[in-house]
């Protein structure tokens, strides 16, 4: 039995192999059947590309020909200008330079200089398309503006004409000038013009007489006896009752006008005087109840600060001053508050004027536009008897004369007054704001000849767009020290919480362009100065706070007292740039 089981044994075994060994049998048929087919699709496909390759040779490859060598000639010189372009260019460059652009040689070259000056007039005189001082838009501009020394002689020869020759004028087509120049004017005073003369009277300074309180300081510093004006007037507001015209007139002491011709509008202070003098006739703006301080100028845009080289263009420049420094502040954009829209062009003007006219070095100028909290801590220490940047800069300077700018909003309350930041929170001056008592008192620690601080803000609650007429004091606290500073001038653009108003020629403020006009020489022209040659504190303070004050009422109708601290007068500059009379 068991030998049965082990013949089974191996016979399944066998199957088993043979299976097997059939199977591998069979799959290397298929695979050498599979070979065989591709071996005969690979034979067919090359010879067809042969067939192919017969039919249709291949392109023989293309010599390249030689390439002429190409020899660098250098370009043509340009043509030199003709006679024709010298002689304009020659007139360009000096109606820029009488218009205060172009501060080089009179040479009839397009020069560099002679570029600046003329990007500068271009963009100022809506011209930035035209790319050539020479085009015919260009030149009619500044033919409209400049002279050529052929009008010049022209206008000599009419100005020294006989009586026979200016017999012909025609003194009613003037008049009928006028009128069509202010219609309102000459509809309320159709007879007292006075056309008549031979010739014109030279016109009178703008201040023939000065406040109570300016008198008195002038007597005070410089001796001088000045006619003291009456007490001034301004409009009283539209829609006002007049139970709340008397609450304003017995709480602010404001005098209101009741013999003037009242005007709409803003006219510029000159254009006023002007009619004034030649109506014989007292304008006087009527503001409306709620005031735009900005006007057009918001939503317009603003004219370029350049413009205010007109106040000082056609007087020399002072030599540079080494000892000189100068801190400026500009604080236009405000995180939280609105935007103080003229303080841009505040400190870009003051910066040209002292750069350009006054002598200062620009190495000399801290010069920041919104400035931050840190920012102002840094320059000028962030307490009380910690230096600053400012004290750094003066240390090797013990003859400097130092000037600070600042325009932006401030604010006071009952302990400090402050310079506000760009990044302060609303109502928060206490914590975020620049004290004013550390600036004096830092600024007193340096130890210098003189410190000049000008501050062209408002300290008021409210910094909106807006005021309200008469623009009365509306605060107790004074952004002056508490008491003078020896050495330490402190001008002011506002009287405890006025709001500050803006020139409508210019489109800086108000204190800002009378100041320069100061500074340039006419602080020291009677009646605000002595007229010796040098200009102090005193004087500017005299000459800036009587034209402010005057242009307040003249243009918008309403009030602006800057204000004024300091021991003795400090002498600021020289006045010998001064406006010859």
């Amino acid at each position: 039995m068991a030998a049965k089981l082990k013949i089974v044994k191996y016979l399944v075994l066998g199957l088993v192999v043979a299976s097997w060994s059939l199977i591998a049998l069979t799959e290397h048929s298929d695979a050498g059947r599979r070979a065989e087919r591709r071996a005969a699709r690979k034979a067919q496909e090359a010879a067809i590309i042969y067939r192919e390759e017969r039919v249709q040779p291949r392109p023989k490859p293309r010599r390249s020909r030689p390439q002429p060598v190409r020899r660098y000639s250098p370009p043509a010189p340009a043509p030199a200008p003709s006679p024709e372009e010298v002689a304009a260019i020659t007139s360009t460059q000096r109606c820029l330079a009488e218009l205060g652009y172009y501060k080089g040689e009179i040479d009839g070259k397009k020069g560099r200089a002679t570029w600046s000056a003329y990007w500068n007039f271009k963009r100022e005189h809506d011209l930035a398309s035209h790319s050539d001082l020479l085009a015919e838009p260009v030149q009619e501009k500044l033919a409209e503006l400049c002279q050529s020394p052929e009008e010049e002689a022209a206008s000599e020869q009419v100005a020294a004409a006989p009586e026979e020759v200016l017999a012909h004028v025609d003194p009613a087509q003037d008049q009928e000038d006028l009128a069509l120049a202010s219609p309102e004017i000459s509809e309320a005073v159709p007879t007292v013009l006075n056309i008549e003369e031979e010739e014109p009277a030279p016109a009178p300074p703008r201040l023939d007489c000065l406040a109570e309180d300016l008198v008195t300081l002038l007597r005070r510093s410089h001796r001088v006896a000045v006619k003291s004006c009456e007490r001034p007037c301004v409009a009283a507001p539209r829609g006002l009752r007049q139970a709340q015209l008397d609450e304003l007139q017995a709480a602010g002491g404001v005098e209101w006008c009741r013999a003037c011709v009242p005007i709409s509008g803003r006219l510029a202070l000159d254009d006023v005087q002007r009619i004034e003098r030649a109506g014989n006739v007292e304008l006087c703006p009527t503001p409306q109840r709620q005031l735009s301080k900005y006007g057009a100028s918001a939503t317009g845009g603003l004219r370029p600060y350049m413009r205010v080289r007109e106040l000082y263009r056609a007087l020399p420049p002072a030599a540079e001053n080494p000892n000189a420094v100068a801190v400026i502040v500009g604080n236009r954009g405000y995180e939280r508050l609105p935007a103080s829209v003229m303080s841009h062009n505040d400190a870009d003007a003051i910066y040209i004027f002292l750069t350009e006219h006054l002598g200062y070095r620009p190495d000399n100028i801290i010069d920041l536009r919104d400035a931050g909290k840190a920012d102002l801590d840094r320059v000028f220490g962030s307490e009380p008897g910690l230096e600053g940047e400012l004290a750094r800069l003066v240390e090797e300077k013990p003859d400097a004369d130092i000037l600070v700018y600042y325009s932006g909003y401030g604010a006071t309350d009952e302990a400090d007054a402050y310079l506000l930041p760009v990044d302060i929170e609303p109502y928060r001056q206490v914590s975020g704001g620049y004290r004013l008592s550390t600036l004096y008192a830092n600024l007193a620690a340096l130890q210098v000849d003189s410190v000049l601080v000008l501050l062209e803000t408002e300290y008021g609650r409210d910094h909106g767009p807006s005021l309200l007429p008469p623009n009365l004091p509306e605060t107790a606290g004074t952004v002056l020290p508490q008491t003078p500073v020896p050495g330490l001038t402190v001008l002011a653009a506002t009287d405890r919480g006025q709001r500050s108003l803006v020139d409508v020629t210019y489109d800086i403020g108000l204190f800002t362009r009378y100041l320069i006009e100061g500074l340039a020489g006419g602080a020291d022209l009677p009646p605000t100065g002595n007229d010796d040659g040098a200009l102090d504190s005193v004087e500017i303070h005299v000459f800036t706070a009587s034209l402010v004050d005057l242009a307040a009422r003249k243009t918008y109708g309403v009030l602006q007292h800057p204000i004024y601290s300091g021991t003795t007068p400090n002498v600021v500059t020289s006045a010998r740039t001064a406006p010859a009379e």
